[in-house]
């Protein structure tokens, strides 16, 4: 059990310019638009499904009550960040409980679907990790099984980085950012969070000081140093291990390396578990 904490190169800009307009387009007409009919059926056609066949079942599942986000919504930001944020050092939220919004004033309480019952917005989470990961990410790297980015917080501690630094900001963003689109109705699964192009620098950059395993930032490097830290591991089962950096601070280090190569595209970052665009499938016609 668990899942596979992925951190990834995240185009930023074509999330904003189409993901999010598609997604925002969706709640406010209570219909799928032209964006997201063609991705449903350009990814069917790759299973070889019929989509002329499946398209209204699985069009009945996105229809939504109209909720205008960008006019009302003051819990999700205009990148659908999850607002305010983010929660320094505060386990993962529960999406089917504690994600609700609690808002008592917003005139869309009555029918949107961040009100109440949240067990009616696993449609739109699934559909919103499917449209990120096709369309958005690019080179993922392993970081942990199970893990999200509160958990280098004793790492930080021990390296005496404050709890108001802005490096424990950026990795709490990584951490709670996706918190309400983006987290999964399982344990850890989904998109846990991103940052922006210029915040995806200014993480390169702090965890560049930080004494963290160095070597060429590439991803055949971060490989041979995976295989090499699951020696060590597979040794410590036996006897003792040969010295050598713990796990955190070498999968802390594959978060540098890939912010320092997505700065260097002007690209930006993102953290998920076990994210996937295939999983709808099964979601819309199980």
């Amino acid at each position: 059990m668990g899942a596979d904490a992925e951190i990834h190169v995240f185009d930023y800009q074509r999330y904003r310019t189409e993901v999010v307009p598609a997604l925002v387009d969706l709640l406010r007409t209570g219909e799928p638009g032209p964006f997201l009919i063609a991705f449903f059926r350009d990814t069917a056609a790759s299973h070889r499904m019929d989509f002329t066949a499946r398209w209204p079942r699985m069009a009945a599942h996105l229809r939504t009550p109209p909720t205008d986000l960008a006019r009302h919504c003051t819990w999700l930001g205009p990148d659908l960040r999850h607002r305010p944020e983010p929660w320094l050092g505060t386990p993962r939220a529960d999406q089917r409980h504690d994600l609700v919004c609690p808002s008592r004033t917003c005139p869309e309480r009555g029918h949107c679907l961040l009100h109440g019952d949240r067990a009616g917005a696993e449609n739109v989470n699934i559909l919103f990790e499917a449209l990120v990961t096709a369309c958005c990410l690019d080179r993922p790297q392993f970081v942990g099984r199970t893990q999200d980015p509160l958990d280098y917080w004793p790492l930080l501690d021990a390296w005496r980085v404050p709890a108001g630094d802005p490096l424990r900001r950026l990795l709490a963003a990584l951490a709670d950012r996706g918190a309400v689109l983006g987290y999964g109705f399982g344990v850890t699964e989904g998109v846990h969070g991103w940052l922006t192009e210029a915040e995806t620098a200014d993480l390169a950059h702090r965890l560049t000081a930080l004494p963290l395993p160095r070597y060429e930032p590439t991803y055949e490097a971060m490989r041979d140093l995976h295989y090499v830290s699951m020696s060590r591991a597979a040794q410590a089962r036996t006897a003792a291990p040969p010295p050598g950096p713990s796990w955190l601070e070498v999968s802390l280090s594959f978060v540098r390396t890939v912010a320092v190569i997505a700065a260097a595209e002007n690209r930006a970052v993102l953290w998920g578990n076990d994210v996937g665009h295939d999983h709808w499938i099964d979601h819309f016609l199980d």
